[in-house]
C-alpha cells in the first residue's frame, strides 16, 4: 500500500515537472506586460521619443529656430516708383540687405508678458538665424506667443531705425526629427536721408508691402 502511493506521488511530481515550463510562459508573458504597463520609466521613455521627435523636448539634442531677412530700399526710388504708371506691375529697385542689424523674438500670451527671449545680428545678407532657449522648445504653438522685432541698426546704416519698432508675425515653416524651424516674412526699411525719404508719403510706404504681398515675399 505504501509502494502504491509513492508511485503516485512519483508520477504526480514528474508530471508537474513536465508541464512546468508551459505554466510558467503565459505567466512571465503576463507580467512583461504588467511590467510595460506599470513601469513609468517605459511610459516617460515612449513620450521622450515622440517629444524628441517633435522637436518639443527641452534636452539640447531638440532645436527651435527662427529665420528671416531684413532689406532696405531707397526712397528716392520709392517716390519716382510711386508716380509710374501701373507701379505694381513694374519692379522695384533691388533693395539693399541690412547687416548689423539686432534682431530680438518676443515671448509671451499678452502684450504685457512678451519678453526678449533670444536675439541675433544680421548678415552680410540681411539674414538672420535666432536660436529659441530650450525652455521654449515645449510650447506647440509658437507662432501664437512669440513676435519678431528689430531693436536697432547699425550706426552706419542709411536705413530708418524708426520703422524698426513693428512687431512681425513668425510661421511654421518646417518640422524634423528634434527639430523646428520658423520664419517671419522679410522686413523692409526705407532710407533715412534723402529729401524724398522725409517728403514721402505713407501711401509710398504702403506700396513696399503691397509690392511685396503681391510676390509673396
Amino acid at each position: 500500500m505504501t509502494s502504491h502511493f509513492r508511485g503516485s506521488d512519483t508520477i504526480m511530481i514528474m508530471a508537474f515537472l513536465v508541464f512546468l515550463p508551459f505554466l510558467e510562459i503565459p505567466v512571465m508573458a503576463g507580467g512583461s506586460e504588467d511590467m510595460t504597463i506599470d513601469n513609468p520609466i517605459a511610459e516617460l521613455s515612449s513620450r521622450d521619443e515622440l517629444v524628441h521627435m517633435a522637436g518639443y523636448g527641452e534636452e539640447k539634442l531638440s532645436t527651435v529656430t527662427i529665420s528671416g531677412k531684413l532689406l532696405c530700399h531707397a526712397c528716392a526710388d520709392i517716390h519716382d516708383h510711386h508716380h509710374q504708371a501701373n507701379q505694381l506691375d513694374q519692379p522695384l529697385p533691388a533693395p539693399a540687405p541690412v547687416s548689423g542689424a539686432s534682431v530680438a523674438v518676443f515671448c509671451g500670451t499678452s502684450w504685457k508678458s512678451r519678453k526678449s527671449c533670444a536675439r541675433a545680428t544680421t548678415d552680410e545678407y540681411g539674414d538672420f538665424l535666432i536660436d529659441l532657449p530650450s525652455h521654449l522648445h515645449a510650447i506647440p504653438n509658437l507662432e501664437k506667443v512669440c513676435l519678431v522685432r528689430v531693436l536697432h541698426l547699425s550706426k552706419n546704416s542709411d536705413c530708418r531705425p524708426a520703422f524698426t519698432g513693428k512687431h512681425k508675425a513668425i510661421r511654421l515653416l518646417s518640422i524634423e526629427d528634434g527639430s523646428r524651424a520658423y520664419t517671419v516674412k522679410t522686413i523692409h526699411l526705407t532710407t533715412k536721408h534723402s529729401k524724398s525719404c522725409r517728403n514721402v508719403s505713407r501711401n509710398s510706404k504702403d506700396m513696399i508691402h503691397v509690392y511685396y504681398q503681391e510676390k509673396g515675399n
